[in-house]
């Protein structure tokens, strides 16, 4: 069942956006006679300002577009065509368990993939029933490598994910080192900041193939080749270690394997790098000297550079240049990357271990999908576009293609992939039910709400999972049922006080005054609190 919600007819309700930017704003939403008529940015979240991007601001047209699923449907054409008949929820949901049963019976639990990523950055859309529904079947692992798995594993290894200097900070650097990120189009209110700085006379370095507007004010772009910042990161660091940049007394005290780093970077020379990369020399090893003569200095690493067979290793290389140049301890100094981590929230909630079943890298789906002696027979499909944000595509169309292949898509519109599903489930948007939004960017923590009621007759995840849960007699006695309840039970596993906060005011309370200081308020969450500069 649906949540009950009593919603006004014409009202304006504050909530928060969960899709997939660091940004995480707080909106403010008018309802006139039970239909939204107005996205604006609210003050709630301070770093957000009260100001939005125009993808969010025009979501009513997602909303309530032609292209919005409204009522469950049974594919009645050739798969690709998009050619649905209506049906019930009831019969929907019975041909989904029956033919999950069918084929862990006659192929094993692992024929069954779930494929979802970044619908949301909710805790509550993606990781709660669904996860434990897909565990307690056994089916096959998702690997969710599409994006930030290189720059992850970086920061992992380097500082073991330590929290990273917040949008606010920005101001107080001296000099900004903006790399492989585009804030002017994805995270958006870190630009202000930038500006601040720079008013108060910071320089700005930007190392980016493209010009982006950023790039437009900066004193110095490195307009690299795609797939180089490997080797420019390595001159800078050469620059660092060969003549005398190198803080040697933070390096004794807080890291290890910069001996091995300055031996990978030693060949490295401006001239040799500026080649591989299709730059000038002198630009490169002017940026390296107001990076090195310069403090607070701080880089804000982005994942433009890690779409590259060496990007984990020009992730590594960007991230270790503040502690070989020495920039941490001071407010504005250091690195950012993601901040999602921060909280320390672990998904406790997921209602069973997982498995040792295989895991299928998402970048290589058409390949699963056309493995003919460990074949998938149902893939279900949701808080992804699969057809359109994974490679091989057209691998991917061959696989949907197939007659013995059970495709479930569970979406809010009529997507690439949903035209190739033989069922389609309409799900709700983040305006039409609960969420709890984390920020990556800056430190937020917010509770979203329900602006207006369900369109048509869309369900929520909560509810979807839940119910095969039950149908597919995995369910266990005293679990949450529905949207409503998951988010209570989420609410009460989740770190106190932040819990509690989310319960009683609608947002938690920053960890470290929200605005952390590398080196002083957190370090290094590797095992011994230092970073490692030379992971195997």
């Amino acid at each position: 069942m649906k949540p009950a919600t009593t919603i006004a007819t014409d009202h304006t309700v504050t909530t928060v956006c969960p899709l997939d930017c660091p940004d995480s704003c707080s909106l403010e939403v008018t309802v006139e006679d039970g239909r939204i008529t107005a996205i604006d940015g609210s003050h709630e979240n301070p770093v957000t300002g009260g100001y939005i991007c125009a993808k969010v601001r025009r979501f009513g047209e997602r909303q309530y577009g032609a292209d919005r699923l409204l009522y469950p449907a049974i594919r009645k054409g050739p798969k690709g065509a998009g050619s649905f008949k209506r049906v019930s929820w009831d019969e929907a949901l019975s041909a989904i368990a029956d033919r999950i049963r069918e084929a862990r019976d006659a192929w094993g639990s692992e024929s069954i993939l779930p494929y979802s990523y970044g619908g949301s950055n909710g805790l509550l859309t993606q990781d709660t029933s669904d996860a434990t529904l897909f565990r307690r079947l056994g089916a096959s692992r998702l690997a969710r490598t599409v994006c930030a798995a290189p720059t992850g594993a970086a920061n992992l290894a380097l500082y073991g994910k330590m929290p990273s200097v917040v949008y606010e900070d920005f101001a107080e650097a001296k000099i900004i080192v903006i790399w492989g990120a585009n804030p002017s189009a994805s995270g958006i209110h870190l630009v202000p900041y930038i500006r601040e700085a720079k008013r108060r006379g910071a320089r700005l370095v930007v190392i980016d193939p493209r010009t982006t507007p950023l790039a437009k004010q900066a004193d110095i772009h490195l307009a690299v080749r795609p797939g180089t910042d490997l080797p420019v990161a390595l001159a800078i660091h050469r620059y660092l270690f060969e003549e005398g940049h190198a803080d040697t007394a933070f390096l004794a005290a807080h890291t290890r394997g910069a001996d091995r780093l300055r031996e990978r970077a030693r060949p490295w020379t401006f001239e040799r790098a500026a080649h591989e990369a299709g730059i000038d020399a002198a630009a490169l090893r002017a940026a390296a000297e107001a990076y090195a003569s310069t403090n607070p200095a701080i880089i804000r690493c982005g994942w433009g550079q890690e779409r590259n067979r060496n990007g984990g290793s020009a992730s590594l290389a960007i991230l270790a240049l503040p502690a070989v140049a020495g920039k941490f301890g001071v407010r504005g100094g250091g690195y950012t990357m993601s901040n999602s981590a921060s909280w320390g929230i672990t998904r406790t909630w997921i209602g069973s271990e997982e498995p040792g079943t295989r895991v299928i890298n998402m970048n290589q789906l058409g390949r699963a999908l056309e493995d003919g002696d460990r074949p998938v027979k149902v893939l279900f499909v949701y808080n992804n576009n699969a057809v359109v944000t994974s490679p091989d595509q057209r691998r991917i169309l061959r696989g949907l293609e197939r007659e013995d292949l059970f495709t479930v898509v569970f979406e809010q519109v009529m997507t690439d992939t949903a035209r190739y599903a033989d069922i389609v489930l309409p799900a709700t948007t983040f305006l039409e039910g609960y969420e709890i939004a984390r920020s990556y960017g800056t430190l937020s923590l917010r509770l979203g709400k329900p602006v207006v009621e369900a369109a048509g007759e869309s369900r929520s995840n909560a509810e979807v999972f839940g119910e095969l849960l039950e149908r597919l007699e995995l369910r266990h006695d005293g679990e949450p049922s529905g949207e409503l309840e998951e988010m209570l039970a989420v609410l009460t596993q989740l770190p106190q006080p932040i819990g509690a906060e989310l319960s009683e005011r609608g947002a938690a309370t920053p960890p470290h005054g929200g605005r952390p200081i590398q080196f002083v308020d957190v370090w290094p969450l590797t095992p011994d609190r230092k970073v490692n500069l030379f992971p195997e």
